[in-house]
């Protein structure tokens, strides 16, 4: 599978068009940490959505509004989490300060909306479109705070309470490409609940391997664990310090996670042949966990 080079390029245009023609956004036309990124969302709405044969301009406003928003959460989670570094570079609060980054957080919110209200699409897909936006940045939230107030003496209950907290915290971002292009393309609500649902495990599946790489210090430009040091539901670190001591928390985390994966690949039957091609070269290599590095014992052990 290949991307369609110019449907990437120009959803490039327009994103970089809309931080040019905005006042405020343009002040930030140059900076590194928005252009630096894998523009995942992006590509997932293009791929996805030339599976069910919606026109390229519709798919575009689709990852427009998409890249806009995971941009403003990226953002905001920087902030939350005080990471001073994203990508190899320093984080928008770290360079502007607080005050600054979370008024461009917010700025890019409304651009999403902005751009979903002035699609040339049928009002009725506007409308969904829009209720899907709001929707996902409420829930997004909602697994922000549930991020902030997890409990973690409770080793009984620990995996489905991560699992819903990963689910709205990232599950919705994840999915909402995939809501709004089942809206483009027509298809029912129970439709797109399933396609979304597949979609939804993937995203978690993706939210353990971000806890991998933190956990293990994987990540550029940081030598410690980011999430253990701002008191957040690491999986990792979570399963590591249970009452169970006999558990070996990385087999468990990584079967878990395959099962995640293996649950959504059995849906895959109920669509397009094509939309297998795009999950297994363009989702799995996203979300699939990088090799656990010799060390991780005592890794393991220190925490």
């Amino acid at each position: 599978m290949e991307f369609s080079n110019s449907a990437l390029s120009r959803l490039n245009r327009r994103l970089k068009g809309c931080f040019h023609r905005d006042a405020t956004l343009c002040d930030f036309i140059d900076e590194d940490y928005f252009w630096s990124g894998q523009g995942f969302r992006g590509k997932l709405s293009i791929e996805v959505g030339s599976c069910f044969d919606i026109d390229e301009d519709i798919l575009l406003e689709i990852a427009l509004f998409s890249e806009l928003l995971h941009n403003a959460s990226l953002i905001h989670d920087d902030i939350i989490d005080q990471d001073s570094e994203r990508r190899g570079r320093k984080t928008i609060w770290k360079k502007y300060g607080t005050d600054k980054a979370l008024l461009l957080g917010d700025l890019l919110i409304g651009k999403a909306f902005e751009v979903a209200s002035c699609a040339r699409v049928a009002n009725s897909v506007k409308v969904q479109w829009l209720s899907t936006i709001s929707k996902t940045v409420t829930e997004a939230v909602r697994g922000a705070l549930n991020e902030l107030e997890f409990n973690f003496s409770d080793d009984d209950e620990v995996l489905s309470r991560y699992h819903r907290m990963a689910d709205q915290k990232t599950g919705v971002m994840f999915t909402l490409p995939i809501r709004c292009l089942g809206h483009a393309a027509g298809m029912s609500l129970k439709e797109i609940e399933s396609l979304s649902g597949m979609f939804s495990k993937l995203a978690v599946a993706y939210q353990i391997r971000d806890d991998h790489a933190d956990f293990f210090s994987l990540k550029k430009g940081r030598v410690s664990s980011s999430d253990i040091m701002n008191g957040r539901p690491n999986l990792y670190h979570l399963l590591s310090t249970s009452s169970d001591h006999s558990l070996d928390f990385v087999d468990y985390v990584s079967n878990f996670q395959e099962n995640l994966i293996h649950r959504a690949m059995d849906e895959l039957t109920k669509f397009p042949s094509s939309l297998s091609d795009v999950v297994n070269e363009l989702v799995l290599p996203f979300v699939r966990l990088k090799a656990v590095p010799d060390s991780y014992s005592s890794l393991a052990q220190s925490t």
